[in-house]
């Protein structure tokens, strides 16, 4: 049982005055609701949880959704520092504003929290002996052959995970599943799959080649950080050991969450609420729904201020609650589309810029000639005198970031010189703003339509299947 010295109490006021408190128990990580059993107006709904404790000092509404941050949860927010505001949310499975103020603490330099990380990684560095190792990330194919051919390795074990171009996910097969599908003289199926489909192996319920994350625990290159398979088998108690307490600290965090919005709505729009959730689940939402749903969801808690209590006090509040509740669906996709649109309803809200959920690119950095390294030189390949007599090829490079391009697109000096510089402005703005940078923002419009297309040609041809049959 994991003890949490923590202690808070908040207080919520009725449109009649009645009291209610909320208690989070030193003893233990699960929050236990202390109410006093006080009729509130409107309807004279009555909230009553175990342990009451009517004296107590009032705090902020949302306080009581503070878990601490462990080791590896500030360890995986520095990593991905980058990425928005909602994907991180969905990744650690907080709220919005949680995860924007851990990240500030951590990546100052001043605080505790960026201490803490900092010196115990370098500790455990020094402690393992353990380097990120470069070069290039093991071909999936080669870890595959380690696994068939290293008698020390028990295949059972092991696991592929791969696109499946008929259900359009990621699935998991068994390393000796047989092949049964694809063409071929190849016996085993994972063999007999293209290399490209591959996306990860695990060994029992650890992934130890990821290709997204540059992932490497078999060979040990990469992200590896110089663990092999070998050492992976002999500390895999201890890795699931620790797995299990991350995943009892979740379900925890889960019934938190799930008591206090339960306490905030009463049971009746709990459920309304835990259906409209449980309602996108069942499919693949388009962007219309997850915006129905969020309003849906922010009326139901709009009829929680009027009638009953005055938390959460406003529609930010209410905003953040939402946000705390969609981190915890299991669908990674689905939970962080809706976070997107919950952190753009919140900048608009605060008139602030938005971080991360932003459906418009940052704008372009500007690039101080003082920052730029300019070369010309004579271009190479084909195209004749232009190409190979004249100096006319232009490479930037911006010093504090050292991003580098190059142009030779025209015979043109001066036009190339402005190429190279909207390039290098681009180059730049992807390597401060990443998912936010206009290329990728560009891209990932892209990707979203074509997705949204594939969703609707396969509703319309399960609908023409289903009309066939009947």
């Amino acid at each position: 049982m994991i003890v949490l010295s923590m202690m808070f109490t908040a207080s919520i006021l009725s449109r009649a005055g009645a009291f209610a408190a909320v208690r989070l128990q030193p003893w233990h990580a699960t929050a236990s609701f202390a109410l006093s059993r006080k009729y509130l107006s409107g309807r004279n709904r009555m909230f009553a949880t175990p342990g009451s404790e009517p004296n107590q000092p009032d705090l902020e509404p949302m306080s009581n959704l503070y878990q601490a941050w462990t080791i590896e949860q500030d360890r995986l927010l520095y990593e991905n520092r980058r990425e928005p505001i909602p994907r991180l949310a969905a990744l650690l499975g907080r709220g919005l504003r949680g995860v924007e103020a851990r990240l500030d603490k951590i990546t100052d330099i001043n605080s505790a929290a960026y201490a803490r990380l900092f010196v115990e990684e370098d500790d455990t560095k020094s402690i393992n002996g353990s380097t990120p190792q470069g070069g290039k990330l093991t071909p999936a194919k080669e870890v595959l052959r380690r696994i068939r051919w290293d008698g020390t390795l028990d295949q059972d074990a092991f696991a592929i995970l791969h696109y499946d171009r008929v259900d359009e996910k990621i699935v998991e097969t068994p390393f000796t599943a047989s092949n049964d599908s694809i063409q071929g003289n190849e016996d085993l199926f994972v063999f007999a799959l293209p290399e490209h489909r591959i996306t990860g192996v695990k060994f029992k319920d650890r992934v130890v080649w990821d290709k997204a994350k540059r992932i490497d625990c078999v060979f040990g290159s990469m992200n590896g950080n110089g663990e092999t398979i070998d050492q992976v088998a002999i500390s895999y108690d201890e890795w699931k050991n620790k797995k299990d307490e991350e995943e009892e600290l979740n379900r925890r965090r889960q019934s938190e969450v799930s008591d206090q919005i339960k306490f905030v709505l009463g049971d009746e729009r709990f459920a309304v609420l835990k259906s409209l959730s449980s309602a996108l689940l069942s499919r693949v939402p388009m962007d219309d729904e997850l915006d129905n749903y969020l309003k849906s969801a922010q009326g139901v808690f709009r009829l929680a201020r009027e009638e009953t209590t005055h938390i959460p006090r406003d529609e930010i509040e209410s905003l953040d609650l939402i946000s705390e509740l969609v981190a915890l669906l299991p669908d990674d996709d689905l939970r962080q589309r809706i976070l997107c649109k919950i952190e753009i309803k919140t900048a608009r809200l605060e008139g602030r810029p938005q971080k991360g959920g932003s459906n418009s690119a940052q704008e372009l950095p500007d690039l101080k000639e003082s920052d730029i390294e300019e070369q010309f030189i004579r271009g190479s390949g084909a195209g004749g005198q232009k190409i190979n007599k004249t100096s006319n090829r232009v490479i930037l490079v911006h010093t504090p970031t050292q991003v580098r391009v190059e142009c030779q697109e025209t015979r043109s000096l001066s036009q190339n010189r402005k190429i190279a510089r909207k390039r290098l402005r681009l180059k730049v703005d992807e390597f401060l703003n990443g998912d936010n940078s206009r290329v990728k923002m560009k891209a990932a419009k892209a990707v979203s339509k074509k997705a949204r297309a594939k969703a609707k040609n396969k509703a319309r041809r399960k609908k023409k299947a289903a009309a066939k049959e009947s």
